[in-house]
């Protein structure tokens, strides 16, 4: 299977026309983003005409597209960012075993790129809000996740790397040896955040909660900002039903070095009262981290790494080494832990 990065503009060209029915003059991959299966690209038209379309490794199911155009046509949220539809109707295409979505452009900033105004941060609120009191029919709830926690299967990954002697974690280039010497010096803190992240889990045990739906990576990049206090939620893919806290821990995660206050102006007033559980943001914070470093990990020491596109293998490294910077998000995690001691 093509990695997403490896497609040529007369690929992506070739599908967007018999898929999309879109003659595209120019193509151009976005910079950014941390999803080592998926790519986003601008593609543009000639009569000025813009798109952003976005190319996967994995399959997003169809209810996500579906819920999107409710939430935009049935709920008046026209802040949500639902794909186009291909020539026969659907909300996706299938080539070379990648999953293609392709979504109008927006005149916009992420986040990442524009400091949130406190009229941003009011709207963001208010839109969030909207989204987590959604009223779905029957037949779109269903299809959901909901999973009980988030996959344990970084939380187990990452602890299993942890009891592992560093000289027998198989190194297999340069960029892997890079990986390993900022794994080595930030072992002491990524095992504190392996330990945390199981006691909270501990401590919230298996007591139900409220599930409301949420976007489950609302970090700056996936938050356009316009003129007029506008904003836009974009990158649905991972779309559960689960505690709110799944989203509101985003607001002060540090994800990326932006958000890493906990209280931004006006946020709280377009969000509205709401009692938030300490403990589950604290859980999300730790487990994030854990899943990121699994995604990491495999891109540069797993079977097959060197086979993944170098730029996007340098990337992740440069990410590793921004998730323990002062104010990124073992900072802020260790904010939130600190919020479940008193």
């Amino acid at each position: 299977m093509l990695h997403p990065q490896e497609l040529s503009a007369a690929q992506i060209s070739q599908v967007l026309d018999e898929a999309f029915g879109v003659r595209a003059t120019a193509v151009l991959q976005r910079a950014g983003g941390a999803d080592a299966g998926a790519t986003v690209y601008q593609v543009a038209g000639p009569d000025g005409a813009r798109w952003w379309l976005k190319c996967r490794r994995y399959a997003v199911a169809p209810v996500v597209w579906t819920v999107l155009h409710h939430l935009r046509e049935h709920a008046g949220l026209r802040e949500v960012i639902a794909p186009l539809p291909t020539r026969d109707g659907a909300a996706a295409a299938s080539w070379a075993g990648l999953q293609w979505t392709l979504f109008p452009y927006v005149e916009a900033f992420s986040g990442f790129e524009e400091a949130l105004s406190r009229g941003h941060w009011e709207r963001l609120g208010r839109v969030l809000r909207q989204v987590h009191e959604a009223r779905l029919p029957t037949e779109l709830l269903d299809p959901l996740r909901r999973p009980v926690f988030d996959d344990d299967t970084a939380v187990e990954r990452v602890g299993a790397w942890l009891q592992r002697a560093n000289a027998r974690i198989p190194v297999r280039d340069a960029l892997g040896e890079e990986y390993l010497a900022l794994w080595c010096r930030h072992r002491q803190r990524i095992e504190a955040i392996w330990q945390r992240c199981g006691e909270l889990r501990a401590r919230i045990g298996e007591g139900r909660c409220p599930r409301v739906l949420c976007h489950a990576d609302l970090h700056a990049g996936n938050v356009l900002v316009g003129p007029r206090a506008s904003v836009f939620l974009i990158d649905w893919d991972d779309m559960v039903l689960a505690p709110r806290e799944r989203d509101l821990m985003f607001i002060g995660a540090g994800i990326g070095g932006r958000w890493g206050r906990e209280q931004p102006p006006g946020f709280a007033e377009g969000y509205g009262p709401v009692a938030v559980d300490p403990l589950r943001v604290a859980y999300y914070r730790h487990w994030r981290i854990l899943q990121d470093l699994q995604e990491f990990h495999d891109l540069l020491l797993e079977p097959g790494a060197t086979a993944r596109p170098p730029a996007q293998r340098r990337q992740a490294l440069r990410y590793m080494a921004e998730q323990f910077a002062p104010g990124n998000v073992a900072d802020c995690a260790a904010r939130a832990w600190q919020a479940t001691q008193g």
